[in-house]
């Protein structure tokens, strides 16, 4: 070989090494996320109980803790060719649930009730994304996150009016509960798809699984009525309630009428399996 061609070559060597080197350091190993998503299913979740205080009976809501949409974003970073680093903060627009319980007979007691249950939820979520299938224009990928739910409440809703037409009596009530729920760790795993658009642009859309359990720390209860005996006169009344839930102790009631109860039975599953569409940005 001559020393033409040698200093040739070394020059198309050293021209891809200065190339290489530029884009790794031009090419961010770091990217955001944003992305809108919506939870369908609710295997396992707290489903929201209707009593008819009359015949015994109860109803569950169809939709259970955990539906709704959802908002998201996120950032990461590239650690390998393999593996990603990043977190997740997600909003949930939880769907109200709802139920009734109506019983009609005129001849003795009629009653109607009705509950809703609302609520809203942010979330942190540290993960990993192991990169189970690379192409230059695709990726398919798992996840895998700590789901780190942040204080939130559920808010409960419940009125009734029970009457005996024979009687003429009557009783009406609204009672609001209020749950406060702390922090909460649970699982949240997905299994998505992420495709190129541009060198800094990537649209993904993953299937998401979601495990957590709400332990209420207190409950707070107020309840406004009317009430009217049989013969008598409408009486309206309003009580107050505050529980404490504690994992052990003994049950009680405290001087100021606060109530002492176990956490556990008392417990909210909002489990949750849906699908989220984003874009990814790197830069």
């Amino acid at each position: 070989m001559n020393i033409k061609n040698i200093s040739f070559s070394a020059i198309l060597l050293l021209s891809a090494l200065m190339s290489r080197a530029q884009t790794e350091i031009t090419d961010s190993k770091f990217y955001i996320k944003a992305y809108g998503g919506y939870g369908f299913l609710t295997p396992g979740s707290y489903r929201l109980l209707t009593m008819n205080s009359i015949s015994g009976e109860f109803s569950q809501s169809k939709q259970g803790l955990g539906n709704g949409v959802r908002f998201g974003g996120g950032i990461g970073v590239i650690a390998s060719d393999f593996l990603n680093i990043g977190v997740d903060v997600d909003y949930l627009s939880g769907s109200k649930m709802s139920g009734s319980a109506t019983t009609i007979n005129p001849a003795r007691y009629s009653f109607l009730g009705k509950t809703e249950m609302s609520y809203t939820a942010l979330s942190i979520t540290p993960h990993v994304i192991f990169k189970a299938l690379s192409k230059p224009d695709y990726l398919i990928y798992n996840k895998l996150g700590i789901l780190l739910n942040l204080p939130m409440e559920l808010k409960q809703n419940l009125s009734d009016t029970s009457y005996g037409d024979f009687e003429g009596s009557w009783n009406s009530q609204v009672e609001k509960r209020v749950f406060k729920v702390g922090l909460t760790v649970g699982l949240n795993v997905a299994l998505g798809v992420q495709v190129r658009l541009t060198d800094k642009l990537r649209g993904f859309s993953e299937i998401f699984a979601n495990y957590l359990v709400l332990s209420p720390t207190d409950l707070n209860v107020t309840s406004n009525g009317v009430n009217k005996a049989p013969g008598g006169t409408p009486t309206p009344f309003s009580n107050t309630s505050h529980t404490v839930y504690v994992k052990d102790g003994t049950v009680a009631t405290s001087s100021d009428g606060t109530q002492t109860q176990p956490v556990s039975g008392n417990q909210f599953n909002m489990n949750t399996i849906g699908i989220n569409i984003g874009v990814s940005y790197r830069f």
